[in-house]
């Protein structure tokens, strides 16, 4: 008890130190001393509260996922803690419970909402204790900082042979590895899947970046009957008797929702399926989806010299592909004004080699000018010369405040921005300054 009130109190201090003095830390550095002094802070706290904790993963639709659910639970008049304005690292749950505690580790609220990165999924797990975990999708993502799925693959393995029988796994069948994953499950928990069904398929083949195309069980190539969005679809192992298994909750028909896109599809039927896992009314769902809001980046959308100006986050081939065929899609490739930034920092992975898996040359019908930007624009700009792009379209500009008053200036009713994680936070912090958008913990 000492021990956690000591953390606590430390780390409390350093949170308003960093209020008044920004530079000496992020929202995450409370957690990281806390953790530091008290290595089990999170486990003590959860325990101290009997707190019921909804772990939500995947390498995409993390923050959307968890904030759909969060508008569901606003929606119920259910209150929760939920690390949004923090990391999704144990450091950012740390932050956020010491945040909504007092010093003696004491919280108001028995729910909470965890968006955990792919790979500390197995130290979560341990600290939160978690009553529900949603594993939303597994795609190839920073290999610097992860690897290969395979990798990510064998972490979660190795976290749910260690959940609670009272532990709901809720797991996205559409997903070989996530499929493979629960037919494997050695923990006796509770499963729920869940799957779109074959009338939302969008394409015949399979696109060059898919990464899960080969069955998980014995390795040979997987054959597909219907896909979705990279190796998300419905699919069997013609050599072994592998295939996707008949989901608990499937999505028949589209939802019409501010989220644009298939993926969103499949983070408002994993926020959906937690909802029903906690019997909520399924009236109250439908009212949440129908008013939500996107979270900051992720198709958040604003206003600026008669411009409506969407900002779609892009951190992976899959990610990157997904924005660009659900924007060609409806037609907005060809003359809409299009602002591309990438950065290489950490929280971007520092390995840039991903965007030659991009499907850059379906913007070789453009006709308008491409602003790219970042800290690696020169390599993205050379990325969209070898796609056949126009060489007089691509327009560089490093700075970031020069390329986004560029890039307005252009003629278009609608236009877009896509941007790498840290660049998508230099870009809304120009934005905030000009007015143009609110901070980004606010929905």
């Amino acid at each position: 008890m000492i021990k956690l009130f000591f953390s606590i109190t430390i780390a409390k201090l350093i949170s308003q130190l960093s209020r008044l003095i920004p530079f000496i830390g992020g929202s995450a550095l409370p957690g990281l001393i806390a953790l530091k002094l008290n290595p089990t802070l999170i486990n003590q706290i959860s325990k101290k509260n009997q707190l019921k904790s909804i772990i939500v993963t995947g390498t995409n639709g993390k923050t959307t996922t968890s904030r759909l659910l969060g508008k569901i639970l606003k929606t119920n008049n259910i209150k929760y803690i939920h690390n949004r304005a923090g990391s999704n690292l144990l450091r950012g749950i740390a932050s956020t419970l010491i945040n909504q505690s007092n010093n003696f580790g004491k919280i108001d609220k028995k729910l909470a909402i965890w968006e955990v990165d792919e790979a500390i999924v197995p130290q979560a797990i341990k600290q939160l204790n978690p009553s529900i975990i949603l594993f939303n999708n597994l795609f190839r993502d920073q290999l610097d900082r992860y690897g290969e799925i395979d990798s990510i693959s064998n972490k979660w393995k190795q976290g749910v042979n260690n959940l609670s029988k009272n532990t709901k796994l809720i797991i996205n069948v559409d997903d070989p590895s996530l499929n493979y994953l629960s037919q494997s499950l050695k923990a006796k928990t509770t499963l729920i899947t869940f799957g779109l069904s074959k009338s939302l398929s969008q394409q015949q083949t399979l696109s060059h970046t898919a990464d899960a195309i080969f069955c998980p069980k014995c390795h040979q190539p997987l054959k597909f009957t219907s896909i979705f969005t990279s190796h998300l679809g419905h699919y069997q192992c013609l050599q072994c008797n592998f295939k996707r298994s008949t989901p608990n909750n499937s999505l028949n028909k589209k939802i019409t929702t501010n989220l644009p896109g298939i993926y969103n599809q499949y983070n408002i039927l994993a926020a959906t399926t937690i909802a029903k896992t906690l019997n909520l009314p399924q009236a109250s769902i439908n009212t949440a989806i129908k008013n939500f809001k996107p979270a900051f980046g992720r198709a958040e959308t604003f206003k600026d010299k008669d411009k409506s100006v969407q900002i779609l986050l892009v951190k992976n081939p899959t990610g990157f592909n997904t924005v660009l065929e659900t924007l060609n899609k409806n037609k907005q490739l060809t003359n809409s004004p299009l602002f591309l930034i990438l950065n290489d920092l950490i929280a971007d992975g520092t390995d840039v080699s991903w965007i030659w898996d991009v499907d850059f040359e379906i913007l070789k019908s453009r006709k308008t000018p491409i602003i790219i930007s970042g800290l690696r624009a020169y390599d993205l700009a050379l990325r969209l010369k070898y796609a056949g792009i126009n060489p007089k379209l691509i327009q560089l500009q490093p700075k970031l405040s020069k390329a986004f008053n560029q890039f307005i200036n252009l003629k278009g009713k609608h236009a877009y921005i896509l941007p790498t994680y840290t660049a998508m936070l230099s870009l809304r912090e120009i934005l905030r300054q000009k007015k143009l958008i609110h901070s980004s913990w606010k929905d």
